[in-house]
């Protein structure tokens, strides 16, 4: 069983939060690349090849988005609708990793479109472990689309 390097979109407002998953995806060995952002909008930049958006140096999208819900203007949950509401993102795997584990917003998670939810846990070995197996789970067991192209807005102005 081989496992593939991946590129994980983090969408994680918290800075010790997204220094920790980032830290816990190295730790393993699996991860490519990780590109974080603080809030959706800046992530959405990202996603469509907006030009503003420096993080974007190819084409490619992400093959993975780790998903925040609780972000600073444009929520999570939005986020998700935006990106399962679009042809050039609907097939991006998008994994909710919040703090909440409220059976509403849970079960809304997945009425939007999220392929998995996870409560992030509050120890930071179980943290640790636990993005080990969700980690473990996307590079290794799951087969992923390859090679799919952004095929972004032209304008890059236009809004989702």
């Amino acid at each position: 069983m081989s496992s593939k390097a991946l590129t994980i979109m983090l969408v994680e407002d918290n800075d010790d939060h997204a220094e920790l998953v980032s830290a816990a995806l190295e730790v393993n060995n699996l991860v490519g690349n990780v590109v974080r952002f603080a809030d959706a909008e800046t992530g959405l930049d990202y996603l469509y090849g907006r030009p503003q958006s420096p993080q974007r140096t190819a084409p490619a999208l992400p093959d993975l988005i780790l998903l925040d819900l609780m972000l600073p203007g444009m929520s999570g949950m939005e986020l998700l609708k935006v990106i399962r509401n679009r042809p050039e993102t609907k097939g991006i795997p998008v994994v909710v990793l919040t703090t909440s584990a409220h059976d509403q917003q849970i079960a809304r998670a997945y009425e939007y479109g999220a392929n998995s939810y996870i409560a992030k846990p509050v120890g930071h070995q179980d943290f640790v472990i636990k993005l080990a197996e969700l980690n473990m789970f996307w590079s290794v067991t799951a087969e992923l689309p390859r090679g799919k192209q952004n095929s972004s807005l032209s304008s890059g102005d236009q809004q989702p």
